[in-house]
């Protein structure tokens, strides 16, 4: 990589302005000066080039003669070359890094991603005739633990490798059997029995027991999910099969609590291994393992012996694209399940399209445990009028969806009610920034890469009304570090178990809302939400955690902006494509006719 390097520096100050093949006069002195070394050095890292065949050197002869430089291969070609040849053995950062230092104008990267392209999605290996599937994600994995998972795609790829006692069945909107095929539970909602399946394998090869199951609940505790066994009060191995858990409240939405990703069942003491050893390969009962991975790329295999049937994939390969990786839209992972080789196919005869019954919610959540003028209830209303919804959809979009008047989705479509009640308050808002003290102090508000455009679009909204805002945007593995010193955070949450993920939203250590809001409003909620639990029906525990919403809503600490809904369009080869909780689509039942 170092010649290369090298030959293309040279080819930067030197060869650009010529074609391939044509000498140019140039100097040891300045060769030198290019490569920052000594004219020994020089001489010696030219004889190289000229040895692998990259430059032809004619030494001047006699004082004065400059010597000629001739670049035997073409940039563009050689660049493109490298990038493919680091991106096979999936080095994608290097590929990327290697365009983006030597590429300039070359068109080397505009042709590496037309490449990359065509890489993308469903392929057969010739030499083995397995089924693989690639795509690209524009966000780093953060983790695999199902105990410290926070981002959609951490909890997507931990349904891929682990398992749950129990799952929700959306379309019969059931609790049906996982790895538990019984249960029951006392009158009183705190003692549940759980059976397990016999014969249920990791894929280390040891057969799952009741102490995994127990060694998983416990190990919870301490971890960024612990909220979900806050109410676990025993959990006890009464057989290698049976399972007891007892509970210090009753939680009427127990069950729905083990449907969750960070529920997910781990082996007893992590197969023997620490905590860094069995995150690098972990070990799960689930559809697929992990074969290789690293910070750029993870490699799924199938489980073979699966207890609910073998994936139809035999392999899949995330790609983790680098920043410097613009992310075109026939790239985006809704889209990834096309034809590769049909770029202008027609939808009516070829494409189908499935839509997500989980919904995505845009938040701006305000930092109360920051000093500033956002402390202020009117300010923060005066900020929440500004906020045409329905101007947010028309401008940035038809991915923003719809409106949002809360956390949910209420499937009535575009929701107009709120922006019409507060057209024309220009006056209104004037009066609660006055009410605010405003001053002009800038606002800060903090994002994440995927929600750049909507922040932008908040900031130039609350400029022009007399509100500077400065926007900090930052990866999503960085975000953490910059949440104490902003004002707010505009962010987005999924909710494929609706009350459960609430929940989530307002007790997992380091949710956004959690880290913003002052302990004495926490306890409250999570009084609330002890009250919620416990009820039954359904609609009086709704109306427990609307309580919740309303009280955000009136005091303008959260304000919802927009939901989007989760698509596919996929090419009608395709079978088996459906969405799981996490609003990904599943890779266990994909297959291709």
């Amino acid at each position: 990589m170092q010649t290369l390097e090298r030959y293309f520096t040279l080819y930067e100050r030197f060869g650009k302005e010529s074609a391939p093949g044509t000498p140019c006069e140039v100097s040891l002195g300045q060769i030198a000066e290019a490569l920052f070394c000594t004219e020994r050095n020089a001489k010696l890292i030219v004889r190289k080039l000229s040895d692998e065949g990259l430059i032809c050197w004619q030494a001047g002869r006699g004082r004065g003669n400059r010597s000629r430089l001739t670049f035997k291969q073409d940039r563009a070609e050689l660049l493109l070359v490298e990038a493919k040849a680091f991106a096979e053995s999936g080095e994608y950062k290097k590929a990327f890094e290697l365009l983006r230092l030597y590429g300039g104008s070359t068109g080397a990267g505009e042709r590496f991603l037309e490449w990359m392209n065509g890489r993308f999605g469903f392929g057969k290996e010739q030499a083995e005739g397995r089924d693989v599937l690639r795509l690209p994600v524009y966000e780093p994995i953060l983790t695999l633990d199902p105990a410290e998972a926070m981002f959609s795609l951490s909890g997507h790829l931990a349904i891929q490798l682990f398992d749950r006692l129990v799952q929700y069945d959306h379309e019969s909107c059931k609790i049906v059997p996982a790895l538990a095929h019984y249960w029951e539970s006392a009158a009183d909602g705190r003692e549940w029995t759980f059976y397990l399946r016999k014969g249920i394998p990791f894929h280390n090869g040891k057969e799952l027991t009741a102490a995994d199951v127990v060694f998983t609940l416990n190990r919870l505790r301490g971890k960024r999910n612990s909220w979900i066994v806050r109410l676990v009060e025993q959990v006890e191995e009464l057989s290698p099969r049976v399972v007891q858990i007892r509970l210090s409240k009753p939680n009427r939405l127990f069950l729905r609590f083990l449907c969750s990703v960070s529920m997910s069942v781990l082996p007893l003491h992590l197969a023997g291994q620490t905590e860094e050893q069995f995150w690098r390969l972990p070990v799960g009962t689930g559809p697929f393992r992990v074969e290789r991975r690293s910070d750029e790329r993870i490699v799924l295999q199938a489980n073979a012996h699966y207890y609910l049937g073998r994936p139809h994939l035999d392999s899949v390969d995330i790609v983790v694209m680098p920043q410097a990786a613009k992310r075109p839209e026939t790239w985006s992972w809704q889209q990834l399940l096309r034809e590769p080789d049909q770029r202008e196919v027609k939808p009516e005869n070829s494409w189908a399209k499935k839509e997500s019954e989980s919904c995505c919610t845009l938040l701006l959540t305000w930092n109360m445990n920051k000093e500033g003028l956002h402390q202020h209830a009117a300010f923060r209303h005066a900020v929440d009028r500004l906020l045409d919804r329905t101007a947010m959809v028309a401008e940035l979009g038809p991915n923003r969806a719809y409106a949002a008047e809360g956390y949910f989705y209420n499937g009535a479509g575009s929701s107009c009610s709120r922006d019409e009640e507060n057209s024309g308050e220009v006056p209104a808002i004037r009066e609660l920034l006055k009410e605010a003290g405003h001053d002009g102090t800038p606002v800060t508000l903090l994002t994440y890469n995927s929600h750049e455009a909507e922040a932008k679009w908040m900031v130039r909204r609350c400029t022009e009304a007399g509100i500077p805002m400065r926007i900090e945007v930052v990866s999503i593995d960085k975000v953490h570090e910059a949440l104490s010193g902003a004002d707010a955070i505009m962010h987005a949450i999924v909710f494929p178990e609706q009350e459960v993920c609430l929940i989530e939203n307002y007790e997992q250590e380091g949710s956004f809302f959690k880290e913003y809001q002052p302990s004495g409003f926490l306890e409250w909620i999570k009084a609330k939400i002890d009250q919620a639990i416990g009820l039954e029906p359904a609609a009086e525990r709704q109306a427990a955690f609307a309580a919740i919403e309303n009280r955000l809503k009136a005091e303008a600490r959260v304000s919802f902006l927009l939901h989007t809904k989760f698509y596919t369009n996929y090419h009608s080869s395709f079978k088996g494509v459906g969405f799981n909780q996490n609003g990904w689509v599943d890779f266990k039942d994909v297959w291709r006719a």
